[in-house]
């Protein structure tokens, strides 16, 4: 068992995150290829994420030599909050491998309680003050590439909105697959390609990334529009694979 937690007082729900995980009350928010779960310790809610055992090959590799993902998601999100970008405060992470192999791992935060995900503005063209949170949602974006914050998986689902007033505070999840490196026009814009496929929102986008950054509108619109092909590329493939093997 390998862990690390700096809160002495929350050591021993760490330590012992399977038995809590496991209780039955708990709220499951996701159940697809990791679980995520709401789990209560002490009369305070946090959110757990069990990763996934590997496959045979990167049981050895994350054993040896490559971090784990709760490892990287408890070390990304110490990092994005030195750096004054909100994600939920990290408690701990912990992993139980073998001799020579890697098997379970739990990463832990605190709560979040957010009023919707990014998804449903980019879903809703009638949503609620729509065009100002995709701007500012823009300028949130432009701040992460100013700290040089390249976030993988920078996906509708992954980034979590409270309404302050007439501001939006926007929070990244899923931090596992993060690189904190210097964005050329390329990886910005390949950075919200996932974002969405609507060409009106894109433009939007791209037309108040350039106001606010300085950058040239046309090259950032080249630029998106080669990672969005990229993007509908790999997807097909993906497709293509998954019907490959049933």
């Amino acid at each position: 068992m390998t862990y690390e937690c700096p809160n002495e007082r929350l050591k021993d729900f760490v330590t012992n995150i399977e038995l809590y995980f496991n209780q039955k009350e708990n709220q499951v928010i996701y159940d697809k290829r990791n679980i995520i779960k709401v789990v209560e310790f002490e009369g305070k809610k946090y959110v757990v994420k069990s990763f996934k055992t590997p496959h045979l090959l990167n049981q050895i590799v994350y054993r040896f030599f490559r971090d784990s993902k709760a490892k990287r998601s408890f070390e990304n999100s110490i990092q994005l909050r030195r750096l004054e970008i909100h994600t939920p405060e990290p408690v701990g992470y912990i992993e139980f491998p073998t001799p020579f192999r890697f098997k379970e791992s739990f990463y832990i935060s605190d709560l979040f309680n957010f009023d919707f995900e990014i998804r449903a503005v980019f879903a809703d063209e009638n949503f609620e003050d729509r065009e100002n949170i995709l701007k500012q949602f823009i300028e949130y974006t432009h701040k992460l590439h100013k700290k040089n914050i390249y976030h993988i998986d920078y996906s509708p689902g992954n980034i979590l909105v409270r309404k302050i007033g007439s501001t939006y505070l926007f929070s990244i999840i899923d931090v596992n697959r993060m690189q904190f490196i210097e964005l050329d026009n390329k990886l910005r814009m390949k950075s919200i390609s996932k974002l969405t496929k609507n060409d009106k929102d894109n433009k939007l986008m791209v037309q108040h990334y350039a106001k606010i950054s300085k950058l040239d509108e046309v090259e950032l619109e080249k630029a998106l529009n080669s990672a969005l092909k990229d993007e509908a590329k790999y997807l097909a493939n993906k497709k293509r694979l998954k019907k490959i093997k049933g």
